[in-house]
């Protein structure tokens, strides 16, 4: 089933909304500000990290990475206990395009906490940036990574067969993130199904992301 949750609760969960980097073919996922994802109690609690991480997002929104490094050097030392600071540290090296020394910061710290998703991601897009992939690291706890195959295409049929009505290509896909770095995109996913006869597809080929997927049904003699 296509239902589940995080491996970890990350300041920076992947959207459904991603694009392919060119260069690298791999999946970029949108970076969230710490402060975006804080709960109301963490607000009036924690204000002053609040305002602490407002220059990221401000960076971060003016691809200004050279400075989101910089910055994230700093919070890092400041914060060296902050699982978040570090992970945004080594996401900053990557953005940065430091892919060698974004897998080397961020390795020290997936081997104290292995279990943690978002060191294990970073590890992963600096690899695949390099050209190499996850047979090329030392895991302490290998990630969980996703691939088009037989086995996604029979998950969205068993996730679209109770359901009557139509759902997007993206509404698809987000059933995916929680479960391991992707490494196919919406319209991988739309053309896969397009092949395969249990689904009919409305607008397959417009932007995926307005195509709806529904279960072919049989009809009743």
């Amino acid at each position: 089933m296509l239902d589940g949750s995080y491996l970890a609760a990350p300041p920076a969960q992947r959207s459904a909304s991603t694009t392919m980097n060119d260069n690298s073919k791999i999946i970029k996922f949108p970076r969230i500000s710490p402060a975006q994802t804080k709960s109301s109690d963490d607000y009036d609690e924690e204000f002053d990290d609040f305002e602490a991480w407002e220059p990221y997002a401000e960076l971060l929104e003016k691809e200004d990475y050279p400075g989101l490094v910089r910055y994230c050097e700093q919070e890092a030392l400041r914060r060296p206990d902050d699982l978040y600071a570090q992970y945004y540290l080594g996401d900053a090296y990557f953005l940065n395009g430091e892919y060698e020394r974004a897998i080397k910061f961020m390795s020290e710290h997936h081997r104290k906490y292995s279990w943690n998703v978002d060191y294990q991601y970073v590890i992963l897009d600096g690899l695949y940036a390099l050209g190499k992939n996850e047979n090329d690291f030392d895991w302490i706890e290998k990630p969980v990574i996703l691939r088009i195959s037989d086995d996604i295409v029979d998950a969205c049929y068993e996730f679209l067969k109770p359901k009557r009505k139509p759902r997007s290509i993206s509404e698809i896909y987000l059933e995916f993130v929680p479960k391991g770095y992707l490494l196919f995109t919406e319209e991988d996913l739309l053309n896969a199904l397009l092949r395969d006869k249990r689904f009919i597809i409305e607008y397959p080929y417009e932007d995926s992301l307005y195509a709806k997927v529904r279960v072919a049904r049989k009809r009743k003699k």
